[in-house]
């Protein structure tokens, strides 16, 4: 009887997952957005790292996990003004906590030529982490390091983390300090190492 039910839970299973992927692969758009699977409500859902413009974000944006449950923002709320607002479960009904959004988190200032730029104290998560981020360069400098020359190179997959951490140096890495422009290098920070 046991292994009855494991065969009922398996092909219960890839049944789910071969409608998902039918929903998906008929719903693509010509563009390059993400394809974020829907709910039985027809809301999308996913991450915001997915997205490249406020356009693109999905219905429902993830946002954590409360009692092992996955917790959704909705994007008016992911978008709109600081303070707490529900967090949903996948279906985008049933509110299982709250969420405070940071008056901080995407309000972040933009220099001429559009970039953002603060401290990533104020950042909720590395997606809401400025473009430009402040730091002090090894001469006491301030300034802005870029966010994507300070995270470096992301691997993909596990064993592209563990090559890309095999071939750092021990002493760490030096990039640019740049005027709030982030055109004009003004100073040297240095990443990791001693």
């Amino acid at each position: 009887m046991i292994g009855m039910i494991l065969i009922v839970c398996v092909v219960g299973g890839v049944m789910v997952f071969q409608s998902t992927y039918a929903k998906n692969t008929t719903n693509q758009s010509h563009t390059n957005s993400p394809n974020y699977p829907e709910n039985e409500h027809g809301q999308t859902y996913g991450s915001a790292v997915e997205s490249t413009s406020v356009e693109m974000l999905p219905n429902l944006i993830h946002a954590g996990i409360v009692n092992g449950i996955k917790g959704y923002l909705l994007k008016k709320d992911y978008l709109g003004e600081p303070g707490d607002v529900p967090l949903y479960d996948v279906y985008g009904k049933t509110i299982i906590g709250s969420f405070h959004i940071s008056p901080k988190n995407m309000n972040y200032p933009k220099n001429k030529n559009g970039q953002t730029y603060g401290s990533s104290a104020n950042a909720t998560s590395p997606e809401t982490e400025p473009e430009l981020i402040s730091a002090i360069g090894e001469d006491g400098t301030e300034g802005y390091v870029l966010k994507k020359d300070l995270d470096g190179e992301l691997p993909k997959l596990p064993w592209e983390a563990i090559a890309i951490q095999n071939s750092r140096s021990p002493e760490g890495r030096d990039i640019p300090l740049f005027d709030v422009d982030g055109e004009t290098v003004i100073g040297v920070f240095h990443v990791g190492g001693k």
